[in-house]
C-alpha cells in the first residue's frame, strides 16, 4: 500500500511485564494521558512493525497494522519504564539468531539480531559489561569465598575470571550450591559497611530474586547511572540489565533476549555463555548536545539512526526523511508539523508515522518540547 505523503498518528501497543512500573508512578500512561490500571505494571510501550505488537494507523476510518500494509520498518522504537531490574540479559548476533530461530523458534521468536541503544528521558540505572579486570579481581580478593565456592583458587588473570564467571552461571541448577553460597555471601555483606554499589545491588536484588544466579552476575558488571539525555549503546554479546528508570530505547527490529538470571522468564544460560562478550571495560557514555537543538546519537547500528529535538516556543526545525519512513515519539510539549499547505498538531505522548513520500517536513514548537526521530 502506498501511503499519501502526510504524517499519520499511531496506535501503538503497550507490554505488561512484571517489572513496569505501576499505579501513580507509572510513566507509560502519565506519557499517553491514560489512567493507569490499579496494580498493573506498564513496562514498554512499541512503536514500529514487529509481528508480536506492531503499531497501527488509520485509513478510511479503519485501524490497519503497519505490518499487514506492507510497511517493514527494519527498526523497533520503545518507551520502557523499569521499576525493577530486569533480566540478566545479552542479544545474539545476526549469524547466531538465524540458528537460534531455527532451534527454538518459541523462544527467540525471529532471527534478526538487536543492537539497541538506550537514551535516558529521567535517568537509567543499569548494569553494562564486564568491569575491568583490576576491579574484578581486587573483588575477588576481598570476596574469596567466591572462588572457593566454585572451585577456582587462583583468579590472577582474564581466563581465570572468565572461567569462574562460567563456572558460577552454570551452578543455577544445583539449588544447594546456589543456596549456600549466596547465604555466606550475602550475611558477609551484611554484616559490613562501605560496601561497593555491586554489593549493595547483591543484597537489594536479593531481596527481590531469592537465590538466584544472577546475584552473582552483578559483582562482575559495571553499574551506569546515566542523566536525561545521556545514552548507552549495547551491541550483541555485551551482558546488561537495567535496574530502573524511563527511557526511550531503539534497536533493529528483533525480540531475541537471551536470558541468565534475575527474571521468571526463560533462561538460556548455556547460550547466553556461548555468545557473550568478555570485553573487560567501563562502558561509554554518549552525550547529548546542550548547545544545538537536534542530537544525534552516533552508534554502530545499520538499521536505524536516531536523534533528540529538544526547542522552544516558536522555534521551527526542518526534517529531512531521505526517503525512508520516520518515525518521531513527542515526549514533552507540543507541536505543529507542517507539509504543503496542511498542518497536523501532535502533543506530549503522540506518535507518529512520515512516510518515505514526504521529502521533507517542518516542526513549530507550541510549548517547550522534546522529541524523538528515527529513520
Amino acid at each position: 500500500m502506498t501511503l499519501e505523503p502526510r504524517p499519520y498518528k499511531l496506535i501503538n501497543k503497550i507490554q505488561n511485564y512484571a517489572w513496569g512500573t505501576k499505579n501513580e508512578k507509572a510513566f507509560i500512561p502519565n506519557l499517553l494521558g491514560i489512567e493507569a490500571e490499579k496494580d498493573l505494571p506498564y513496562a514498554e510501550l512499541w512503536i514500529g512493525s514487529h509481528l508480536k505488537a506492531s503499531s497501527e494507523i488509520t485509513i478510511d476510518n479503519k485501524q490497519l497494522a503497519l505490518n499487514e500494509i506492507g510497511i517493514k520498518l527494519p527498526f523497533l522504537l520503545k518507551v520502557l519504564s523499569a521499576s525493577k531490574a530486569l533480566s540478566i540479559q545479552t542479544h545474539p548476533n545476526k549469524e547466531q539468531a538465524e540458528k537460534l530461530h531455527v532451534i527454538d523458534p518459541k523462544n527467540y521468536p525471529d532471527d534478526n539480531h538487536k543492537p539497541e541503544i538506550a537514551i535516558a528521558i529521567d535517568n537509567l540505572s543499569a548494569l553494562v559489561g564486564f568491569r575491568p579486570i583490576d576491579e574484578i579481581i581486587e573483588m575477588l580478593k576481598k570476596r574469596q569465598k567466591i572462588a572457593k565456592f566454585f572451585g577456582e583458587e587462583k583468579i590472577e588473570e582474564e581466563k581465570d575470571i572468565i572461567n569462574l564467571f562460567k563456572r558460577i552461571m552454570m551452578s543455577a541448577d544445583d539449588e544447594e550450591l546456589l543456596k549456600n553460597s549466596i547465604e555466606e555471601i550475602k550475611t558477609n555483606l551484611e554484616s559490613e559497611e562501605n560496601l561497593s554499589i555491586q554489593e549493595k545491588l547483591f543484597l537489594e536484588q536479593f531481596d527481590e530474586y531469592g537465590y538466584d544466579v544472577g546475584l552473582y552476575a552483578i559483582l562482575f558488571m559495571n553499574v551506569v547511572e546515566l542523566k536525561p539525555g545521556q545514552a548507552i549503546f549495547t551491541g550483541a554479546g555485551i551482558p546488561h540489565a537495567y535496574l530502573r528508570g524511563n527511557i526511550v530505547e531503539c534497536m533493529a527490529n528483533s525480540d531475541n533476549v537471551v536470558r541468565a538470571g534475575l527474571t521468571p522468564k526463560f533462561k538460556d544460560v548455556n547460550t547466553l555463555l556461548e555468545i557473550l562478550k568478555y570485553d573487560f571495560q567501563k562502558p561509554e557514555i554518549i552525550e547529548s548536545k546542550t548547545s544545538t537543538i537536534k542530537t544525534n546519537y552516533k552508534c554502530d547500528a545499520d538499521e536505524f539512526k536516531i536523534s533528540s529535538v529538544k526547542f522552544h516556543y516558536g522555534q521551527e526545525f526542518v526534517i529531512n526523511t531521505n526517503q525512508k519512513h520516520t518515525i518521531a515519539i513527542l515526549v514533552k510539549g507540543s507541536i505543529n508539523v507542517f507539509w504543503d499547505d496542511n498542518l497536523e498538531s501532535f502533543n506530549k505522548g503522540d506518535s507518529f508515522l512520515l512516510p518515505g513520500t514526504m521529502k521533507s517536513f517542518k516542526i513549530r514548537c507550541k510549548e517547550d518540547c522534546l522529541f524523538f526521530i528515527v529513520q
